[in-house]
């Protein structure tokens, strides 16, 4: 499964870099630290072939929410964020799963 990550906090990018090495049958093609650069990006014909993001919510000049309503399709989205306040307002855009930081790989996999 071909995703990508779009956050901007590195620790963060790092750890699900590395969970998703860890994870057969999942492929890192990209990390955006801008979530413009991810919906420009995302948004070209050739895109086609992601089939998962990995979500931060809170980022400058645009939150994860935003990002999702900019996007034309949207593939399968696994929200990762420390604050729990932003779950119920991202089912509303039919994510997969929620999940808080510190994401262990227990969770990971479960989300998966």
């Amino acid at each position: 499964m071909n995703c990508v990550i779009i956050d901007d906090d590195k620790l963060s990018t790092k750890i699900i870099t590395e969970f998703i090495t860890r994870t057969e049958g999942l492929y890192l093609v990209e990390s955006f630290s801008n979530p413009i650069d991810a919906v420009n990006a995302l948004n070209k014909p050739d895109s086609s072939g992601i089939q998962l993001i990995f979500l931060d919510i809170e980022m400058p000049e645009m939150s994860g929410i935003e990002f999702l309503k900019a996007l034309n399709t949207l593939p399968q989205v696994i929200i990762y964020s420390s604050k729990e306040k932003y779950a119920l307002e991202s089912y509303e855009y039919d994510v997969t799963d929620y999940l808080l930081k510190p994401v262990t790989y227990g969770r990971f996999i479960k989300a998966i």
